[in-house]
């Protein structure tokens, strides 16, 4: 890849239609996205100086306006679109000169903020649902990953813990894949982790554009027992059905609990118990990686790193930032397991 330092555009649409390009105002940008939050965060940073013949950002850019961002260089030489939201907070502050601090989010930010309650009967797949509950909010679909067939599901809560925890998450279960869910131009996509097709790599040397990277190893989390317990009986004890290890001699006993009920097969919720060892049995390794920008790399994306000199992995990208004032950025990525 002949490495160009990436540019970067902002452009805010105001509630009443006008459209504002920010050059020459923008102090700061950075563009996140985290493990435990669904919405691409991005936190535009800016003097407060007056716009000619509008008025002032902070009465110009309430929340609910529009943000555009656009970016070039870093692989591409055509600016793209890499960010599409709403501003959800303001902030400004009087000191030495007046800034205002916009924080947006795409708009995954109101499948997080907004519950929902309904009811699907027996037989659904997952990929049925989740389009079902998109058109419902009027948002545009593509869907690339596994799907299963569900019970009857009667489900409540924020339609981001619905969409996660009561289907996705059943899904991976099952499967043992990984899913990411991302915001493009407004289109919501869910896919394998992993699948993007153009994998950049991020090399060490004097030519390279990686900085420096720093490795953590932590038996938090490990699982190497897995109790599969039945029905209780009428004293309130339960029956042990089954006991599936990984690595217990090895690591100790780490025990979890999953619960087996009269609908479902023991083969079933042993194939749970076995993607959770296989997730969670050994240490957990993660990567935090700094390096010159590129803008096209997102949560989810498998990218190379080189980690040993001459020597690429494959790793999946778990939270990433973008320093776009810096031309720098920050991932937490863990290395993919080999097939």
């Amino acid at each position: 890849m002949n490495y160009e330092i990436p540019t970067y555009k902002v452009v805010v649409k105001s509630p009443d239609g006008k459209t504002f390009d920010t050059a020459g105002i923008i102090t700061g940008l950075t563009l996140t996205e985290s493990k435990s939050q669904l919405a691409q965060r991005a936190t535009i940073r800016m003097f407060n100086r007056y716009i000619s013949k509008h008025g002032y950002p902070s009465n110009l850019f309430p929340v609910r306006s529009r943000v555009f961002i656009y970016a070039k260089g870093g692989g591409k030489t055509k600016r793209e679109e890499v960010f599409r939201g709403y501003v959800w907070d303001t902030d400004y502050s009087l000191g030495n000169g007046t800034q205002l601090t916009l924080t947006c989010y795409d708009n995954m930010i109101y499948f997080m903020n907004s519950q929902i309650l309904t009811y699907f009967s027996k037989g659904k797949s997952t990929k049925e649902i989740v389009k079902t509950l998109m058109e419902r909010r009027g948002v545009k679909l593509t869907y690339n990953y596994s799907s299963i067939t569900h019970p009857k599901l009667p489900l409540s809560g924020t339609l981001a813990d619905v969409l996660t925890s009561e289907l996705l998450d059943e899904v991976q279960k099952k499967k043992g894949v990984k899913y990411v869910v991302k915001s493009k131009k407004g289109k919501i996509y869910i896919d394998k982790q992993g699948s993007n097709e153009k994998a950049y790599c991020i090399s060490r040397g004097s030519q390279s554009i990686m900085q420096s990277y720093n490795r953590s190893v932590t038996m938090d989390g490990m699982v190497t027992s897995v109790i599969i317990a039945g029905k209780s009986d009428e004293n309130g004890k339960r029956k042990i059905e089954e006991r599936v290890d990984k690595n217990r001699k090895t690591y100790g006993t780490l025990a979890k609990i999953i619960y087996k009920d009269e609908d479902t097969k023991l083969s079933e919720v042993k194939k749970e118990a076995n993607y959770i060892l296989d997730e969670n049995a050994t240490p957990q390794r993660e990567y935090e990686v700094t390096a010159l920008d590129i803008p096209w790399i997102r949560k989810g994306d498998r990218v190379r790193i080189e980690f040993n000199k001459g020597t690429y992995h494959d790793c999946v990208v778990n939270e990433i930032t973008h320093n776009c004032d810096q031309a720098t950025m920050t991932l937490n990525v863990r290395r993919m397991k080999k097939k």
